[in-house]
């Protein structure tokens, strides 16, 4: 029966606690708790986080500024919040695109399903 050398052993120990701490580190930085202005509250299928303070989403809040045509600065100002508070929500909507588009699929299919109309409305002319 052979043995590993003790080197081999300590070097894959090493790769172990390192991978460890990685994988430590990637939980931490998904975590709600990595944004100072956003916060997870409670939903029955949205998983978005909202403004702190606000009953407003990140989505909400980029959506209004994309519809009104403010830059963040703007934004924060109009809607009297930090700065960092805007460009945190503008973050979070980059990074999350995915889950944002997911859900706003939801709205739509919800809103039909209780008969409200969804799209752009004909206009008459």
């Amino acid at each position: 029966m052979s043995t590993l050398p003790q080197d081999l052993i300590e070097k894959v120990a090493e790769v172990l606690l390192r991978v460890e701490r990685l994988e430590k580190a990637q939980i931490e930085e998904r975590s709600p708790s990595a944004w100072h202005y956003l916060v997870e509250r409670p939903h029955s299928w949205r998983r978005q986080l909202y403004v702190k303070g606000r009953n407003m989403t990140a989505a909400q809040l980029v959506s209004s500024m994309n519809a009104n045509g403010l830059n963040p600065f703007q934004a924060a100002d109009d809607l009297d919040l930090p700065l960092a508070a805007v460009e945190e929500a503008v973050r979070y909507c980059h990074e999350n695109a995915a889950l944002l588009s997911l859900e706003a699929a939801e709205q739509r299919r919800r809103l039909v399903e209780k008969g409200y109309p969804v799209g752009p409305a004909t206009l008459s002319g």
